[in-house]
């Protein structure tokens, strides 16, 4: 792509102030914006006064709120940025709850690519330890690990931070997402340096603008404020002011308070809208003429193999841990069962009487001297009759 076509598709980025028209979106981000305050604050407060616990909690749930909200404003400026009508706030609300998570595991990819390279790096250093060979290995190295962990961090932050929500708010999912924007910082990363220089630039433009309005709005009524109820003022126009922004004084500072509060608030939402509708924008323009298919073939490959991975881990550790299982009831019970006898020994002093039947008495046949028992009735040598013996005794 020439010098020229990047200079008008990054001049095209002047169609993202018509964000700030987009009333609804505007109207959803004040909303969200508010309620995310008004959750921090009190977080912070309960923190303080109750249990840092609780307010922690508060403050998650501020967080969900700006999360969620933030994505459905999204939602309705990418609907914008395709040409197509911009949805509810209520079904773009719907759609962020349904599809916002898909940012975070995208950035978790993100994370964890990034956690990989650098133990590569960690080990390519570790091996430029050894000696002799290690400090020529290290001379390389360093100044290409140099180049391209740079390199890395920049299209972090030029073309990962920014385009990837405007990929999900198109409806990609995870790898799909994941896929797109590496296909972008891959071929087109110069192409969105500029044209994201020139959305600051805009955005720039967009928040002095407003800022020079509410300062000179500020100026002009705060003053006419102070004179008129400048009995709770203190001494003049600046400490009417401070009192008013800090809440201290009278309920007129306490109303001042809070419709300065509001307006900024939606002073802050008109360049957040700018922003938000310009990276889509860069996402829509940097995403014709790309095929990311085999970029979210590799992706997919990935998380297959390191899922593969994480099952065998799994396995392993099953088998291990079946290896050293301790014994069943019955098996357990065994030693004790054969060691019962010989505790009962130990008890008693002795062995174990055991009822057993009484040995018969031996008598021997007057005849042949044989021995028999005495309720033979022959002797089992001679024959001789023993019962006539018994008879006669």
């Amino acid at each position: 792509m020439s010098a020229s076509q990047q200079l008008s598709q990054a001049t095209g980025l002047l169609s993202a102030v018509d964000a700030a028209r987009n009333w609804r979106a505007l109207i959803l981000m004040f909303a969200t914006l508010m309620t995310g305050s008004v959750l921090w604050g009190m977080g912070a407060l309960i923190a303080a006064q109750v249990h840092i616990a609780v307010g922690t909690i508060f403050f998650l749930f501020g967080f969900a709120v700006v999360f969620y909200g933030g994505n459905a404003v999204g939602i309705m400026l990418m609907d914008e940025a395709r040409g197509m009508p911009a949805r509810s706030p209520v079904a773009a609300l719907l759609e962020s709850l349904a599809t916002a998570h898909r940012l975070l595991l995208a950035f978790l990819l993100f994370g964890l690519m990034s956690a990989t390279g650098l133990l590569l790096l960690a080990v390519v250093v570790w091996v430029c330890k050894l000696p002799w060979f290690g400090p020529v290995l290290f001379a390389v190295v360093f100044p290409v690990s140099v180049v391209v962990v740079g390199v890395a961090i920049f299209a972090l932050q030029a073309v990962v931070f920014p385009l990837t929500a405007p990929a999900v708010w198109a409806g990609a999912t995870t790898v799909q997402a994941v896929a797109r924007v590496g296909a972008i910082a891959r071929t087109r990363v110069l192409n969105v340096v500029l044209m994201m220089v020139v959305l600051f630039l805009i955005v720039g433009v967009v928040t002095g603008l407003i800022a020079a309005v509410l300062f000179g709005g500020t100026l002009v009524t705060g003053s006419l404020a102070a004179s008129i109820l400048g009995g709770d003022g203190g001494n003049g126009a600046g400490d009417w002011f401070e009192n008013m922004v800090s809440g201290v004084g009278s309920r007129h500072l306490m109303a001042g308070g809070i419709g300065t509060g509001a307006v900024y608030a939606v002073a802050l939402s008109l360049p957040a809208l700018v922003f938000a509708r310009g990276c889509c924008d860069v996402y829509l323009t940097n995403l014709q003429g790309i095929d990311p298919s085999s970029m979210e073939s590799h992706v997919q490959g990935r998380m297959h193999a390191a899922l593969r991975h994480a099952e065998q881990l799994r396995d392993q550790a099953r088998d291990a841990k079946a290896s050293v299982t301790p014994p069943s009831a019955e098996s357990a019970l065994s030693p004790v069962i054969k060691v019962a006898p010989l505790a009962l020994v130990a008890a008693t002093g002795g062995a174990p009487e055991r009822e057993t039947a009484p040995e018969p008495t031996t008598c021997s046949c007057p005849v042949c001297s044989a021995p028999h028992d005495a309720c033979d009735v022959f002797c089992c040598n001679c024959g001789f009759r023993l019962e006539v013996l018994e008879h006669t005794a």
